[in-house]
């Protein structure tokens, strides 16, 4: 377990250097209208169509931690790539449970299963590198990290902060609060 949190720090490290803006998210705030979620680039006929995806069994009382790597080439041939760590802390949930963390394969975001509610919030560092931010309207003024409900209604997701990499075109959000399991993504 160690191990993997210093895993996971490090690679946290590698998405910060170089960081050219960090959005402060701290308070849950309300539904927010206007917003819309990111859309993802297109991808290439060759790139694989299906979404990228990990599970893994917990134990809810030892906690655990969840890794996601992957990328796809886009109609212009750039490289996205995709990280997701998610850290279940020990006594999060009762029983073992087989938990999916998939990315989506049009928009910036991730979806979780089984729907469940926790008794101590999850962690979720998310980034999604490639993107020409500018091009896609990502500012650090407009951009948020959010819950997306059935109806497509977003609520603003408790955070450590968004990064912005405007060279790498790298958007990371740290230390999401889960408290439940559900579908997130950033939006604008």
């Amino acid at each position: 377990m160690k191990k993997l949190l210093i895993l996971a720090a490090i690679s946290i490290g590698l998405f910060l250097f170089g960081c050219s803006d960090l959005v402060t998210n701290n308070s849950p705030q309300p539904a927010s209208s206007g917003k819309q979620v990111v859309k993802l680039p297109a991808k290439t006929g060759l790139s694989k169509s299906s979404d990228l995806s990990v599970s893994k069994e917990v134990n809810g009382k030892h906690g655990s931690v969840l890794t996601l790597h992957g990328s796809y080439t886009d109609v212009n041939g750039n490289e996205i790539k995709t990280f997701a760590n998610l850290f279940i802390p020990r006594d999060a949930f009762d029983g073992t449970t087989t938990i999916t963390m998939t990315t989506d394969n049009e928009y910036a975001g991730l979806d979780f299963s089984p729907h469940m509610t926790f008794e101590r919030p999850l962690r979720l560092t998310l980034s999604f590198s490639g993107l020409n931010l500018q091009q896609m309207g990502i500012t650090r003024d407009n951009v948020g990290f959010y819950f997306v409900d059935d109806s497509g209604n977003l609520s603003t997701i408790e955070n450590n902060g968004i990064l912005l990499n405007y060279r790498t075109g790298t958007i990371t959000v740290i230390g999401a609060k889960i408290d439940h399991f559900s579908r997130y993504a950033f939006a604008k």
